[in-house]
């Protein structure tokens, strides 16, 4: 899913920033310090305090494309959608939020993990998906096994997700990669540590970009 792209036949691709506070709204020097690392999407999990604000104020950002995240609900997606969501991240498959998105012309990159589950929800109108928690059942080799029967479903390996896997997902044709902690921490956020992690999505940004070119040459 690029920038331009705000369809339902988009795909998510490269680094996916997880915004995912407990205590906190994000600040929007986040979004500033992860574009200037070369992040451009970015999810802002709805349990996030502020999250809706966040995503109202930081989709009217050209180079930025801004989804939701943790949407299990349709009145998640409903709420999302108005805020200006550019695409929706669930973690399971439900049939009412895909429809709802499907009506508002808004993608869905739904939560899955075993190949059935992949399968379920490519079937169902996915756009892309979600491969969580990842990091829990081998990491690489899982999805190397998966997208052996499952090549033509778009896969996003989030959970767990550490600058060491990136660039080996994307050698093996993954869409992208979702990264929470790894990339936006809590205590930096607290710290406001802003060029750090810029420096932190530029490594993981020159992390994908080498494995796309290995994948390519």
């Amino acid at each position: 899913m690029s920038a331009e792209q705000g369809n339902p036949g988009a795909t998510v691709s490269g680094v996916v920033a997880i915004i995912r506070l407990r205590e906190s709204e994000p600040d929007d020097a986040i979004a500033t310090a992860l574009l200037d690392g070369g992040v451009h999407v970015m999810e802002v999990t709805l349990p996030t305090p502020g999250s809706l604000g966040a995503i109202r104020r930081w989709s009217t950002h050209g180079d930025l494309l801004v989804g939701a995240g943790t949407v299990r609900t349709v009145a998640d997606a409903d709420a999302a959608i108005a805020a200006g969501a550019r695409f929706l991240v669930t973690p399971t498959t439900v049939p009412d939020v895909l429809a709802a998105a499907r009506a508002a012309g808004v993608p869905v990159v739904c939560g899955a993990l075993t190949p059935t589950e992949i399968d379920l929800a490519w079937h169902r109108g996915a756009t892309a998906v979600k491969v969580f928690p990842v990091s829990a059942v081998g990491g690489a080799g899982y999805l190397r096994a998966v997208r052996e029967p499952l090549g033509d479903v778009p896969l996003l390996p989030t959970g767990g997700v550490s600058l060491a896997d990136l660039a080996s997902y994307a050698r093996m044709g993954c869409a992208g990669a979702g990264v929470g902690g790894a990339l936006v921490s809590a205590d930096l956020v607290a710290s406001r540590r802003w060029a750090a992690l810029t420096e932190r999505a530029g490594a993981f940004t020159a992390a994908w970009n080498e494995g796309r070119v290995r994948r390519d040459a």
